[in-house]
């Protein structure tokens, strides 16, 4: 005599469908209904950081045959999202997980950075306060195995192109 066990079936597609969700959001091309974009701008030469503990930096740094790019102050590579017309893309959900946001802490009102980098910002987007440079939202990428390596430059994911930001002369 054997006996046959079945599996709820109902439990895993019940389960699947938040999941579906997530990867439906962070594939879409434009920021979901609950984002709030409030953008600070100014320019960065010698700006000072509000709070000794606020310090967001934005440094540049010469990386391989890119020339000088911009980096967050542990080195790593900042990249910029946009879609075919060069307009920037809300990246979300599972996106964030491969393309971490450039973010700084509360209390912050403009990041500081270093010459070349350009005008900074803020803008929130699901209540993270993300680092924005000429009103482009900042992320570094998961796959570069060091700082001042820039594997993610012009990979095509989550709606978009993925480019180093440039340092400005």
């Amino acid at each position: 005599m054997t006996t046959q066990f079945r599996r709820p079936r109902r439990l895993l597609s019940v389960g699947l469908i938040p999941v579906a969700g997530l990867v439906a959001a962070a594939c879409s091309s434009s920021p979901s209904s609950s984002a709030t974009s409030t953008t600070t701008s100014a320019s960065t030469a010698n700006t000072p950081a509000t709070t000794a503990a606020a310090a967001a930096d934005v440094t540049t740094a010469k990386v391989g045959n890119l020339g000088s790019v911009l980096t967050n102050s542990q080195g790593q590579v900042l990249y910029s999202f946009t879609n075919s017309a060069g307009a920037s893309v809300a990246c979300s959900s599972s996106c964030l997980a491969v393309w971490p946001a450039a973010t700084v802490p509360a209390g912050t009102t403009t990041p500081t950075g270093s010459s070349g980098v350009g005008t900074l910002g803020i803008t929130t987007l699901n209540h993270v306060r993300q680092i924005t440079v000429n009103n482009l939202a900042l992320y570094t990428y998961a796959g570069d195995s060091a700082p001042d390596v820039a594997n993610g430059n012009n990979l095509v994911s989550f709606g978009g192109t993925w480019r180093v930001v440039k340092a400005v002369s």
